[in-house]
């Protein structure tokens, strides 16, 4: 099982940011990400090893405000 590193734009525009062989290594990466704040939407999503299927575990990160 693999998970994957998922952002949206303000856009609405979907990109795939990685494919991480744990859900701790796509949280490293999301977290690394995140510390800007910058407006971007991020989650990671699980990849089921058995049928390929992307099961959407949506945890959004949206930075609360804006730099000052």
């Amino acid at each position: 099982m693999t998970f994957s590193l998922w952002r949206q734009d303000d856009n609405g525009n979907l990109f795939l940011v990685g494919v991480f062989p744990d859900r701790a290594a796509a949280g490293a990466r999301l977290a690394e990400l995140t510390r800007s704040l910058h407006r971007q939407t991020y989650w990671i999503s699980e990849n089921g090893a058995e049928t390929g299927k992307v099961t959407q575990q949506r945890q959004p990160h949206s930075p609360d405000k804006e730099p000052t």
